[in-house]
């Protein structure tokens, strides 16, 4: 990353992705510099079950999701673990 605050990467990043609250055009406009960090934090620090939500429900385009999850590398959170419902709770034992 350039010279950029990493603290408003990372805000950014959940306003975009997990809220809509901003979006990567409105960044683009008005400080363009952060539009790269915050798609390669995204792609470093989220799941792409996130991001495709973020498709899904309109905060970011098709092209912006296809474009975050090009930077995604295999070290990358990738999907979800799946939550297993059926597991058996397993007692403690007290000391």
């Amino acid at each position: 990353m350039s010279n950029v605050n990493i603290l408003l990467v990372k805000s950014y990043t959940t306003n975009v992705y997990m809220t809509g609250r901003n979006s990567l055009s409105n960044i683009a406009a008005n400080r363009s510099e952060y539009v790269q960090p915050v798609m390669q934090h995204a792609a470093d620090s989220l799941y792409i079950d996130y991001i495709g939500r973020a498709k899904d429900k309109g905060f970011i385009t098709e092209q912006e999701h296809d474009d975050t999850l090009a930077l995604k590398g295999p070290e990358d959170p990738q999907y979800l673990p799946p939550i297993d419902m059926n597991s058996v709770e397993q007692p403690t034992t007290e000391a």
